[in-house]
C-alpha cells in the first residue's frame, strides 16, 4: 500500500499488541509510539501535535484542551468500553468533528472473570495466609485472617447488567448457586432469563445483597457517586462490595468510614485514584480493601481483540472507508465540515 504519511499515535506499553501496531504501518500510516502507561498532560499535548489518529492504550485521561490543540486529529479509539468515564474530553472531541470509538464487548469476558476473582478473594480472605519462608527456613502462614464466606445460596446484587454484569451474573448463578438481583435504568428480560434474576430498586438491592457488584458506566458530569454514604448505610453488615467499573463510582471517603468501622463490610476495586481518601483506604490492608491498578481488562486474548478493533477503526476513518457503525458519533464528518476544521489534504 502506498505511504499516506499521516501519523497515528499509540500510547501505553502492552495493551496494544504488536500485530495491531504492524497494521497501522501496513495500512500506510506513520506509527508514533508514546510507550508509557502514565502520561502527563504536557507529554500528551506534545505527542498529539501533527497526529491524525490516536489509539488510547495507556492510562492517560485526555482533557478537552488536548483535542482542541490537536489540529489534525481525525479519529480517536479507546481500547476499552467506557470511554465516557476515562476520556473526560470526549464531548469536546465530538464537537470538533473527531470520530470517537471504543471496543465494547471485546474485553467483557476478561473483566467478568476478574470480577469473580475479586469476589472470591474477598469471600475467602487468603492473602494474609499465603505461606512465606521464615527466618528458620520453614514455610508457614503469616496469619489465619478473618473467617471465610461461602457463596452458595448467597445473594449477588448487580448494578448495571450490561455485557460484563450479565456474564458475572451467569457465572454466579450457574457456577456458585447464588441468587441474583439487579438494578439499572430499565428491566433486562434477557438477563432475567439467563440468571433467574429479580429486578429491585437500588435501596432494596443493597439491603438484600451479600455481594454487590458494580458494572455501570462511569459518572456523567456532576453526577454523584453510585455508592456513597447513604448507599453504604443500606448495605448488609458483612457484605462485600466489588467495583469493576470506574473508581469514581464509589465515594472513597465514605467507603473508608464504613470499612474502618465494625460492620464487617469489605470492598475490592479494579482501579484506584491518587488522592488522600484512596491512600487512606489502601492503609486498611487487602483483606478489608483489596485494590489493584486497573487490571481486569488485561488478558492476552482481550488485548488482541480490543486493540485490533481500535486500530482498524482509526485506520478506516482515516481512509474514509468506515461504515460509521463502529464510531460513537457517526455524523463527525458533517460536523467537521460545518465548523471548517481543516484536515491535511481535505476539509
Amino acid at each position: 500500500m502506498s505511504k499516506d504519511g499521516r501519523i497515528v499515535l499509540v500510547t501505553g506499553t502492552t495493551l496494544v499488541v504488536p500485530s495491531a501496531l504492524k497494521e497501522i504501518e501496513a495500512r500506510g500510516y506513520t506509527l508514533r509510539r508514546l510507550e508509557q502507561d502514565e502520561i502527563t498532560g504536557a507529554e500528551l499535548r506534545r505527542a498529539l501535535l501533527g497526529a491524525s489518529g490516536y489509539v488510547i492504550g495507556g492510562y492517560e485521561e485526555p482533557e478537552p484542551e488536548h483535542f482542541e490543540g490537536a489540529d489534525l486529529l481525525e479519529a480517536v479509539a479507546f481500547v476499552g468500553s467506557d470511554y465516557r468515564g476515562f476520556v473526560p474530553g470526549w464531548r469536546r472531541a465530538m464537537e470538533l468533528g473527531i470520530a470517537i470509538s471504543a471496543t465494547p464487548g471485546e474485553n467483557a469476558d476478561s473483566v467478568a472473570e476478574f470480577t469473580v476473582l475479586l469476589m472470591l478473594a474477598l469471600a475467602r480472605p487468603i492473602l494474609g495466609s499465603i505461606a512465606r519462608s521464615g527466618a528458620d527456613g520453614l514455610i508457614t502462614p503469616e496469619t489465619m485472617g478473618p473467617a471465610a464466606l461461602e457463596l452458595r445460596g448467597r445473594t449477588l446484587g448487580v448494578i448495571g447488567p450490561g455485557r460484563i454484569g450479565t456474564r458475572v451474573g451467569i457465572i454466579a448463578s450457574a457456577g456458585f448457586g447464588m441468587r441474583v438481583v439487579y438494578t439499572g435504568p430499565s428491566r433486562k428480560p434477557e438477563f432475567e432469563s439467563a440468571t433467574s434474576a429479580r429486578y429491585l430498586e437500588k435501596a432494596e438491592l443493597l439491603a438484600a445483597s451479600d455481594v454487590v457488584s458494580l458494572h455501570r458506566p462511569g459518572l456523567a458530569r456532576r453526577e454523584r457517586p453510585e455508592i456513597g454514604g447513604t448507599e453504604l448505610g443500606h448495605m448488609k453488615d458483612g457484605a462485600l462490595l466489588i467495583n469493576s467499573g470506574h473508581p469514581d463510582l464509589v465515594d472513597a471517603a465514605a467507603l473508608y468510614q464504613v470499612l474502618g468501622g465494625n460492620r464487617g463490610i469489605r470492598a475490592a476495586s479494579d482501579g484506584l485514584r491518587r488522592s488522600p481518601a484512596w491512600q487512606s483506604l489502601v492503609t486498611l490492608g487487602p483483606e478489608r480493601f483489596l485494590c489493584l491498578p486497573q487490571t481486569g481488562f488485561h488478558t492476552t486474548a482481550a488485548d488482541l481483540r480490543a486493540s485490533s478493533l481500535a486500530v482498524r477503526t482509526v485506520c478506516d476513518v482515516l481512509q474514509g472507508t468506515d461504515t460509521e457503525s463502529a464510531v460513537e458519533n457517526p455524523g463527525y464528518r458533517e460536523i467537521r465540515q460545518a465548523i471548517g476544521r481543516v484536515i491535511r489534504g481535505r476539509t
